[in-house]
């Protein structure tokens, strides 16, 4: 972590205020929208999973049997393939907070690890550790969200311009690969290596019986280059667009809503987009956040009008929305 003069380090070593007080009309809701259900969580974790599969599988089949039509599929199947272990990290979030079975912990994190980490390499321990103090310790040295955001100078990103915007990013991505893979092996380099015993056993395995080896090479050549290439692409610009501590001494203030039809689709899947009902009530499980915007929304004009939001990956974050 780089470091600080002195009047920036009284700020970063004071947490946040959170900002925001809960409407007492919508207690009620909040309540409600708190409730879990491990199942429903296991059913998305597992069609995440089957559409990397069929992804893959489809995409190796093409590429040996017809591979001009099979080279652009292949492409498409790759950036699916990425979205969809997107979306299994967004469960293993979940599962850090104990949002798929709240009353039923071990069932919770048996489920978050089996079903979701487990494709993605994912260690749901260190996560919890390090996610918690993001939460805990907002907007502090000690917030390792703002450590990422001020090393790899993310609030600099010119989202004005596509160009100059992918140009940002890429020069940026292998600092922060490196540290995620850094992170991640430290952490436990079996655990970081198992999603290839996942690709073998359920990409190349079933390819293999779909078509051959050659299938089962290429199937796995799709795997690796979601893996690889369009998750890590997909997992920065998602970070790197939550927050913009500079200005903010609120968590509410700090934190922005990616909501745009691109970002819910492809960036933020299970409803990450909306990072600041996360933050202002992170017991609520990825099914319900939606769910509770649109409450908030409609009951509470103070939500409505200090939102911070962005419409397009390509915007600045604006202030306040209106319900749609």
């Amino acid at each position: 972590m780089r470091k600080t003069n002195s009047s920036s380090a009284t700020v970063s070593t004071r947490g946040y205020r959170r900002g925001y007080s809960t409407p007492a009309a919508l207690r009620d809701d909040l309540k409600a929208a708190h409730r879990t259900s491990p199942w429903r969580s296991a059913l998305a974790a597992a069609a995440d999973q089957a559409a990397v599969i069929a992804a893959c599988v489809l995409g190796g089949l093409l590429l040996i049997g017809r591979p001009a039509v099979g080279a652009p599929v292949a492409l498409v199947a790759a950036v699916l393939v990425g979205r969809q272990l997107r979306a299994l990290e967004c469960l293993v979030h979940e599962g850090s907070h104990f949002n798929w079975s709240r009353r039923h912990r071990r069932l919770n994190d048996l489920l978050t690890i089996a079903i979701a980490a487990f494709p993605t390499g994912a260690q749901l321990s260190g996560y919890r550790e390090s996610h918690l103090r993001h939460h805990g310790a907002f907007g502090t040295d000690d917030d390792p969200d703002r450590q990422r955001y001020r090393e790899l100078d993310l609030e600099s990103i010119d989202r004005t311009r596509a160009g100059a915007f992918a140009g940002a990013m890429l020069s940026r991505l292998p600092a922060y690969q490196r540290t995620w893979w850094r992170d991640s092996l430290q952490a436990s380099p079996a655990i970081a290596l198992l999603p290839l015993l996942w690709c073998a056993a359920f990409v190349a395995a079933p390819a293999w019986a779909a078509g051959g080896a050659p299938v089962a090479i290429a199937a796995a050549a799709v795997w690796a280059l979601g893996f690889a290439v369009a998750l890590p692409v997909l997992r920065f610009v998602a970070e790197s667009s939550e927050h913009v501590y500079t200005g903010s001494d609120t968590v509410f203030d700090a934190t922005i809503s990616n909501l745009g039809l691109l970002q819910r689709a492809l960036i933020h899947p299970h409803s990450d987009g909306y990072h600041t009902v996360h933050h202002m009530w992170p017991g609520v499980p990825h099914h319900r956040l939606a769910w509770l915007h649109r409450r908030l929304m409609a009951g509470d004009p103070e939500y409505a009008a200090r939102l911070r939001w962005r419409s397009g990956v390509f915007t600045s974050p604006a202030r306040g929305m209106r319900l749609t």
